[in-house]
């Protein structure tokens, strides 16, 4: 008799600069890329820029209504209609 095995659970996959959260580094940050190890890793970098660090790609979640997640005005003067 042979044991049922689970099925890998579906990985994450984040669009580029979307706001990620680093489960096992509990840390935020910008999905820059896949990773390029022998196990299937992503690189972040930080929110306001700064150095990137790899992490397992199993331990990124989506962000959903977190504080970093604020609307920003279009680029324009005071006053000027954009789009």
């Amino acid at each position: 008799m042979s044991a049922r095995r689970e099925p890998p659970p579906t990985l994450y996959t984040p669009q580029l600069g979307e706001l990620v959260r680093d489960e096992k580094h509990g840390l935020t940050g910008h999905y820059m890329g896949p990773g390029y190890g022998k196990r299937p890793t992503v690189y972040l970098r930080p929110v306001g820029g700064g150095c990137e660090w790899e992490t397992p790609a199993s331990e990124i979640q989506p962000l959903t209504g977190a504080p970093e997640l604020r609307a920003v005005r279009a680029p324009g003067r005071a006053g000027e209609a954009t789009g």
